[in-house]
């Protein structure tokens, strides 16, 4: 698994994506690995391992806090985890998350263009849900925010998925 999502990470940071090829291919590879190893698979629990995440998660890709591809990456890492360590791995990457944003905003200084940028798609957030306004979300307010600012920070998320499973197969 570290072994793929290396690969996946050393993916997003030279192209900004991860190939659906490669989570496909990384996760054929993966569950056959698992149907050998356990003689069978226990299908029920990897099921749900795979599914969970992806149905959290994907309301959040919606709204554009992750993207696909690390949506589809925790949903690999119910191929070879429990339920309960694909939790831990979540939630040891937003803490890995939030980290790696604090240190890329004080870095470039660019904790107002975040806060800008998280309160006008906040506002946005707002009116589509509580106002029930059709269409997509108002992104004139892009235009006053430096996105070169906000492209420098961005994370690569998937770094913080490899750090959080390598420290649930350190510990």
């Amino acid at each position: 698994m570290i072994l793929f999502l290396i690969g996946a990470t050393a993916f997003d940071f030279g192209t900004d994506k991860i190939p659906n090829w490669y989570i496909l291919l990384a996760s054929s590879i993966l569950l056959i690995h698992k149907i050998i190893q356990d003689n069978g698979i226990v299908f029920f629990g990897t099921f749900l391992s795979i599914l969970f995440p992806i149905l959290v998660l994907f309301p959040l890709f919606a709204l554009g806090f992750f993207g696909a591809a690390d949506v589809k990456l925790f949903g690999m890492l119910g191929i070879c985890f429990s339920f309960k360590e694909v939790m831990l791995v979540f939630t040891i990457s937003l803490f890995a998350g939030l980290v790696i944003g604090i240190i890329k905003a004080v870095k470039y200084k660019s904790f107002g263009e975040r806060f800008k940028y998280l309160f006008n798609f906040s506002r946005n957030l707002q009116r589509k849900i509580l106002m029930k306004e059709e269409g997509i979300f108002d992104e004139s307010y892009m235009d006053t925010i430096d996105k070169e600012l906000l492209k420098k920070g961005k994370i690569h998320y998937s770094l913080p998925i490899l750090l959080g499973v390598i420290a649930i197969t350190i510990c």
